[in-house]
């Protein structure tokens, strides 16, 4: 007994190691702000306004709230990325059952004939035929001594977290695609009445043309200028219905709906811009983007693969037993006199495999690495992505709020070219000219609207949406 404990204890100690080297997250030195500009970053703690979950509810908008929590619960890509991640966690599962031992139980029965030579011995026997009945558990098990399979079961729970990065990632996508297209609907939808107003004012504007050149007050270039813009004019309007149209379309298969399918959409005028801002900070950026995260976890499993493959290279321990009873008939199994056991230990050390095992650990090196090259270049894209965004964010900040103030005051000249064609101080022309000048002013602004709310969405999936680790994290290792 004072053996099998020593043995039994060794075995123990000797269960809890891992070859291979441990994780170690990759080193990357974070920037003092994600732009050239630190007015554009974030650079101390007071400037940081965390994400919320539901971050798309910043907009204000009813009709946007409903639309995304429809595409969460409907979007089919959810319904695969949550799928992929329960085959990732079914696989973790399968490879830790294999630090348990394998209980089997069977039952056997043949008939056999001996043949004449052998019949005197079978107990004195005259039939040389006779029934042979095997009942019993099988028990083995494989001591994981150098850790392989710990290191296995780690590189599964990375990629098990993994896929519930890739479900909090598409989460995200798809919120922002359902806020970015509900949003280019609703400015679509206002800039078509503008362009149909427009269309009108310039076929009003030429068949005044068309007079004047009756009788003789313009040349027929000036007729052929209001041609021209009319012809410009009626041509948005087609662009601006597909355009409108395809958006409508992508909105419900977003959402998991036909495309003949209606939806309860929002107007432009109910949609506001998020205050304060999403912000970051550059040193905890990484710990943000999922995008990043599965980068790590693609590292962590490459590491592990590593000690998988060493453990591969050392000796293999098996141990084996099997406890039962066979009889010549079925009721004599219970019969102690017919019980049968045995127990079998088995070592197996590699010594030539044509060079595959240590040519697997050289793969799995070379594996790590190309990991560790990909989360690099990840990072990269992920503080270039952001930097884009505020790039962005500030430069049609500024084109919409010239726009506006343009729409604005071509406004105010339209309200009052009106009121003086009313009273009959302006021309008919001058006066739908005004008009003309005041719709494209109109469109354009209603253009750099959605371009700029467009531009805030965008930097919420830039600092990775709503994602937190506790809610996508699966495996702490």
């Amino acid at each position: 007994m004072m053996r099998i404990s020593i043995i039994l204890a060794s075995l123990i100690v000797l269960n809890a190691c891992s070859v291979g080297p441990d994780f170690k997250r990759p080193q990357t030195i974070a920037p003092t702000s994600f732009t050239r500009d630190a007015q554009l970053g974030v650079a101390n703690n007071n400037a940081v306004s965390e994400v919320d979950l539901q971050w798309w509810k910043a907009y204000q908008s009813e009709q946007i709230n409903q639309l995304v929590e429809l595409a969460l619960k409907n979007n089919p890509n959810i319904e695969t990325a949550s799928a992929n991640l329960r085959v990732a966690q079914a696989n973790v599962r399968a490879q830790q059952g294999l630090f348990f031992p394998a209980v089997s139980a069977g039952y056997n029965v043949s008939r056999q004939n001996v043949g004449p030579i052998l019949q005197p011995s079978i107990n004195n026997q005259v039939d040389p035929l006779y029934n042979l009945h095997t009942a019993g558990l099988t028990v083995g098990f494989a001591p994981d001594i150098w850790g392989g399979n710990r290191r296995q079961v780690e590189s599964l729970k990375a990629l098990g977290n993994v896929q519930s990065y890739q479900l909090a990632a598409l989460q995200t996508t798809v919120a922002n695609n359902v806020v970015a297209t509900a949003i280019q609907e609703a400015s679509l939808r206002e800039q078509l009445k503008a362009v149909r107003e427009l269309a009108q004012a310039s076929k009003e504007q030429l068949e005044h043309a068309r007079r004047l050149r009756a009788a003789g007050y313009s040349s027929s270039v000036d007729l052929a200028v209001q041609e021209s813009l009319y012809a410009q004019a009626v041509s948005q309007v087609p662009t601006i219905e597909k355009a409108r149209e395809q958006s409508l379309n992508l909105l419900a298969v977003l959402c998991g709906k036909m495309p003949n399918e209606s939806l309860l959409l929002p107007k432009i005028e109910d949609i506001r811009i998020p205050s304060p801002l999403p912000s970051a900070l550059p040193s905890k950026f990484v710990e943000q983007r999922p995008d990043v995260k599965i980068a790590e976890e693609y590292v962590r499993a490459a590491n592990a693969q590593i000690g998988v493959a060493v453990s591969n290279l050392l000796p293999q321990f098996s141990i084996s037993g099997n406890i039962g009873s066979v009889a010549t008939m079925f009721s004599d199994l219970s019969n102690s006199a017919n019980s049968v056991w045995g127990v079998m230990g088995g070592v197996t050390q590699p010594v030539f495999q044509g060079g595959s095992l240590f040519a697997r650990k050289t793969a799995a090196q070379a594996g790590l690495d190309a990991a560790i090259g990909q989360y690099k270049s990840t990072v990269l894209s992920a503080f270039q992505n952001v930097a884009d965004t505020l790039y962005a964010l500030e430069a049609d900040g500024k084109y919409y709020k010239t726009a506006l103030d343009n729409e604005k005051s071509n406004q105010h000249i339209f309200e009052q070219s009106d009121r003086q064609l009313k009273a009959g101080y302006i021309s008919e022309s001058a006066a739908l000219l005004n008009k003309q000048t005041y719709l494209q002013a109109r469109i354009n602004s209603l253009q750099a609207y959605a371009t700029y709310l467009g531009d805030t969405t965008a930097l919420y999936q830039s600092l990775g949406g709503g994602w937190t680790p506790e809610t996508s994290t699966i495996y702490k290792q």
